[in-house]
């Protein structure tokens, strides 16, 4: 019920609550609340195509978890690790100035994103990342305002995407702990 009463709630948001479905759903995410999407990730860079598919939670301002059956991103202010079960590796990397990442978009994170300021047909708005030459739109349900999709076109050889296919409040989320001595530790900070 309480999902039921959430997507109507977002809905209601989206289509009375202001004029920018974008600014609505990035309100909407930073509310008091766990934010759990069920999203399925694709990456072409040049003839290769990758595809997953998780649970993407947002647990506050640049903090947030992708999970899959393959592997686990966390990310945390500028630490991101990734747990990757296939490989059985922990990689430590940093986010470092300007990076920004289809997730950190999907986050609420749009410090150095420009939105254009019409939306295609009601449901698309247009955005760029002037520092990286990155350009990329957010495309909603025509029907119900819902945001069904992120893509991020980073040249003309890679572009990522990101379809969310339910958005729904949790009242808690524990990162699970995973035994990491079973692990190779590679740490790419620097």
């Amino acid at each position: 019920m309480r999902q039921i009463f959430f997507a109507w709630t977002y809905s209601f948001f989206l289509l009375f609550g202001q004029g920018n479905p974008v600014q609505s759903f990035y309100n909407l995410i930073h509310q008091d609340h766990i934010v759990r999407m069920e999203i399925e990730f694709f990456q072409k860079q040049f003839e290769n195509i990758y595809k997953s598919s998780g649970s993407f939670y947002l647990l506050r301002k640049k903090h947030y978890v992708f999970d899959s059956t393959s592997f686990q991103m966390i990310v945390k202010d500028s630490l991101v690790t990734t747990i990757n079960h296939e490989t059985k590796q922990v990689i430590y990397s940093s986010i470092v100035g300007n990076q920004v990442s289809i997730l950190d978009i999907l986050s609420g994170h749009n410090k150095y994103i420009k939105f254009s300021d019409e939306l295609i047909h009601n449901y698309i708005n247009n955005f760029s990342i002037p520092d990286l030459g990155y350009i990329g739109s957010f495309e909603f349900d025509q029907n119900t305002g819902l945001l069904k999709m992120i893509k991020l076109n980073i040249d003309d050889n890679q572009n990522v995407s990101i379809k969310i296919k339910s958005i729904k409040k949790i009242k808690d989320y524990t990162v699970p702990n995973f035994n990491l001595k079973k692990f190779e530790i590679i740490d790419l900070r620097g």
